[in-house]
């Protein structure tokens, strides 16, 4: 009897502590090789394991006593690579590109999917030893994941306290502060051939230092950050490595952008300089449209059941001069507001490219449906008019253009709420605006 007990409690012991073992212990058995392969067949309700004719290559990666990585040629050929969810304690190992999970354990190695809910579903089991039946596999599988993940909470903090350092460390060899700087040198990423008007493109900045180190800001696969230097420009704005052109050309001096870097901490104030011509090679765009008229209301103090009317769209003046820069032809534009002649804004357009305003007028507001109180539907709000749109200068014969200049719509009528009382109507469409030449 005692023998009998004391063989109880063995056994018992063996499988707590296999259940409580991470993987880099349990794979320290396993050899890379080929495996038989037993594969989970579905029969009506049932799941039985079948042997494979053909065996699988599997091979371990090690570094040092930690299992890094599984490799497993399914079939002979496609090969699949897992890697260890906590590289310290690891539960089992992750595909990135599908579900498929792999676990050891009592030299069998799983290949399946998990689930918080309903656990683990087999799919192979690669071992050189008979296989249990289908549920009683699953349970040794499933008693093992849900045993481990207590284990692993010192492993996650463990893993959370490491990558904190690295970042630290990965912060402290990037940073410019402290550091003495030799040269800064700017670096245009993606320099497009055509720049205009809110043009974007990337400028990466490398600093090397006294000891010939070089960072890099992380547009450039670098991590020194854009907080740690400082910027002076022409022609636009410089902000998280993005150089944006301006918005109008006489914030563009020379028709040209420059950019001057320099580290916040560096008392020498080393600069690195760069600059790009503008060429206008860009479409423009211009937006003077009315705006729309509020809905109707019911029940709201200040408000109506009726749609108010669309506001118009704004008439404008355009006195194009055309001019060469760098050999080619180039349309400088000065908008103006028809009304009171204060300038609006200046461009300039390649001669290839197109100006497109819209002067729309905006649309009325819908009228309210009728309600209990209210029986009758609101008015639509009427469209606001198009604004006119006036060109001059001896390039507006030649300069391209895309104007829109439409009357608002109408705004609908709200529905009556019975029959006995009556529909909204709708609201008039403003009138269109008129290009002169």
């Amino acid at each position: 009897m005692n023998h009998f007990i004391a063989s109880t409690l063995l056994i018992f012991s063996f499988f707590k502590t296999s259940a409580q073992e991470n993987q880099n212990f349990l794979l320290s058995k396993f050899s890379s090789g080929n495996f038989t392969v037993f594969k989970c067949v579905e029969n009506g309700n049932n799941f039985k394991f079948e042997a494979s004719a053909k065996p699988w290559p599997i091979n371990f990666a090690k570094e040092g006593e930690r299992i890094t990585e599984i490799t497993i040629k399914r079939a002979g050929i496609i090969e699949e690579k897992y890697q260890a969810d906590l590289p310290n304690y690891p539960a089992y190992y992750k595909s990135i590109s599908s579900e498929i999970a792999v676990t050891a354990l009592d030299d069998k190695l799983y290949y399946y999917t998990w689930s918080i809910k309903t656990g683990s579903s087999i799919k192979y089991i690669f071992s050189e030893t008979k296989v249990k039946n289908y549920l009683d596999e699953k349970k040794v599988l499933d008693d093992y994941r849900n045993a481990i993940k207590d284990k692993q909470t010192n492993a996650r903090t463990q893993r959370v306290e490491e990558n904190n350092a690295l970042a630290e460390k990965l912060v402290e060899e990037n940073t410019l502060k402290g550091k003495k700087i030799k040269s800064v040198k700017l670096v245009p990423i993606n320099k497009p051939g055509e720049i205009g008007l809110l043009t974007i493109m990337s400028v990466g900045v490398e600093f090397e230092l006294e000891n010939g180190k070089i960072l890099k800001t992380i547009n450039l696969g670098g991590f020194t950050p854009y907080t740690d230097f400082d910027a002076e420009v022409s022609g636009g704005d410089y902000a998280g490595g993005d150089f944006k052109v301006a918005d109008d050309s006489r914030k563009i001096p020379n028709d040209k952008i420059d950019i001057s870097v320099w580290s916040k901490f560096d008392d020498k104030k080393n600069k690195g300089k760069i600059g790009f011509p503008v060429n206008y090679k860009k479409d423009v765009h211009y937006n003077y449209q009315g705006g729309s008229g509020g809905s109707g209301r019911t029940g709201t103090v200040g408000f109506t059941i009726n749609g108010t009317n669309g506001t118009g769209g704004r008439s404008v003046k355009i006195d194009v001069t055309s001019l060469f820069l760098d050999g080619e032809k180039v349309h400088k534009l000065v908008i103006s507001d028809a009304s009171v002649g204060r300038i609006l804004s200046e461009s300039k357009i390649h001669a290839d490219y197109t100006l497109n305003m819209n002067t729309n007028g905006g649309n009325g507001g819908d009228g309210a449906d009728g309600t209990d109180r209210y029986g009758n539907g609101g008015n639509g709000g009427n469209g606001g008019s198009g604004g006119n749109i006036f060109l001059s200068g001896n390039g507006a014969s030649t300069l391209k253009i895309a104007l829109t200049t439409s009357g608002g719509t109408g705004g609908v009528g709200g529905r009556a709420k019975t029959k006995a009382f009556y529909n909204g109507t709708t609201g008039s469409t403003g009138q269109n605006g008129v290009v002169t030449k």
